[in-house]
């Protein structure tokens, strides 16, 4: 029987641990956890090494192992160098401002509505706001990218045309600085 393995090694100061389905790496005080379980696929670590394997020749299965490696590849690189994602609110009529409030980014004034749109922040990210210019950082590439997902969603103009109403808050660019 064909068995499937896929290895990925620490750097480092970095540690892991696997415990009841969950993965958590950390570095120093840092870490990131994910939830990597699945009936067919085997985790162990083993020294500096997490290896993920399955008897399982299905390729459907194999993916899973595949997928495994690279969140845990991303969690590991998160936590070197943050994951950013930059975004910017534009408008054409209603000036909007956008705040922080606590873990709560706030987008007011958007076309024009008095009551301001509301997103919550996932754990573990952080938003810089700069005027229009929403910076969003963190070690989970996940959070960071849902926090960003949610902020375009809250700019939803609902029935009206996306060619002439184009105010919202957009992803501009992700991963660099």
């Amino acid at each position: 029987m064909m068995t499937m393995e896929e290895t990925v090694e620490l750097p480092e100061n970095f540690e892991a641990e696997y415990t009841d389905g969950v993965l958590t790496v950390e570095e120093d005080d840092e870490k990131v956890e994910k939830k990597m379980q699945h009936a067919l696929v085997e985790v162990e670590i083993d020294g500096n090494e997490i290896e993920f394997s399955t008897e399982e020749t299905r390729k459907d299965i194999q993916s899973i192992v595949s997928t495994f490696r690279s969140h845990t590849e991303n969690m590991i690189e998160g936590l070197q160098n943050e994951h950013i994602y930059k975004m910017k609110g534009v408008y054409a009529h209603f000036p909007m401002t956008i705040k922080q409030q606590s873990n709560k980014v706030l987008i007011e004034n958007f076309m024009g509505e008095r009551n301001p749109r509301e997103i919550s922040v996932e754990d573990g990210v952080t938003v810089e706001i700069d005027g229009e210019d929403l910076t969003i950082r963190g070690p989970d590439k996940d959070a960071v990218s849902q926090t960003a997902g949610k902020i375009e969603q809250a700019c939803k103009k609902g029935n009206r045309d996306p060619r002439t109403f184009q105010d919202g808050v957009y992803i501009t660019s992700r991963g660099e600085e």
